[in-house]
């Protein structure tokens, strides 16, 4: 399995211990992990086809790689979803892992990157950038290949932005999104703010946090999706356990919905 971050900074990085750029690093024998850039990205695409590829790190510099993404809108995006397509679409592109996750974008840009091969391929009748895009495009909404899985935190703007990006997802791709509501407190039935004077600020609070949390998921659950899964808060700094905990939650809820009706 290969984790993926888009952009230049890895939190995985710093988060796992490891020196994380555009090439794989293993963090498991069967875990890698990669931080792709959108020019790097393009470099490697374009590379490809160059005749004299020992001059493609001259030709192909930061500044020219800057200017040539700010020049052709989409340009940025078609190169990061080429990046992750391109063992599907290329035969001369090999990448041997047998699933890739990936940490993308938030919702206004992530929506853009979803949304840019099928506004590329609307620019041109035919060629080989409206074929590839055609192709990026049929195989992001292909339930076989590619599925997507929402998080997002019980606050008021996040389930609002959820919710508006689990329809957008939805209209342009046809797949339903997993929507996952993460940091839950599993918090048992209060005692009255009045009964105990020492503690009534923080009954109130977590009273007002028990609401909070009902009420978003009530408003995720009418987005319409099969189920909205709840992951813990997990008040712990070792990683490992930090993920133990968590994998245990995502493979209980995986569970739960392949058994509902």
């Amino acid at each position: 399995m290969l984790l993926v971050e888009f952009g230049k900074r890895s939190f995985f990085g710093p988060f796992l211990g490891l020196e994380v750029g555009n090439d794989t690093v293993q963090w498991r024998p069967r875990i890698g992990v990669a931080c792709w850039d959108v020019e790097e990205a393009l470099r490697e695409y374009i590379s490809h086809y160059l005749v004299f590829k020992s001059a493609a790190t001259k030709i192909l510099s930061n500044t020219v790689m800057k200017a040539l993404v700010g020049a052709a809108p989409g340009l940025g995006e078609i190169a990061i979803l080429g990046k992750l397509t391109a063992p599907r679409l290329h035969a001369w592109y090999k990448r041997d892992v047998d699933v890739v996750v990936v940490d993308a974008y938030a919702t206004g840009q992530f929506m853009t990157l979803l949304r840019a091969p099928r506004g590329l391929a609307g620019t041109a009748a035919g060629g080989p950038l409206h074929r590839q895009t055609v192709a990026m495009t049929k195989l992001l909404s292909d339930p076989k290949l590619c599925e997507y899985r929402m998080v997002t935190l019980a606050e008021e703007m996040p389930v609002a932005e959820a919710c508006e990006m689990f329809v957008d997802i939805q209209t342009e791709t046809g797949l339903q999104p997993r929507l996952y509501c993460n940091r839950m407190l599993d918090l048992p039935p209060l005692a009255k703010p009045q009964s105990f004077a020492s503690a009534g600020p923080f009954l109130e609070q977590m009273q007002s946090l028990a609401t909070r949390q009902k009420l978003s998921l009530k408003r995720l659950s009418q987005t319409g999706a099969k189920a909205v899964h709840t992951l813990p808060m997990v008040p712990m700094l070792n990683v490992v356990t930090l993920l133990e905990r968590l994998a245990d939650a995502l493979e209980l809820a995986e569970v739960a919905q392949d058994a509902a009706p």
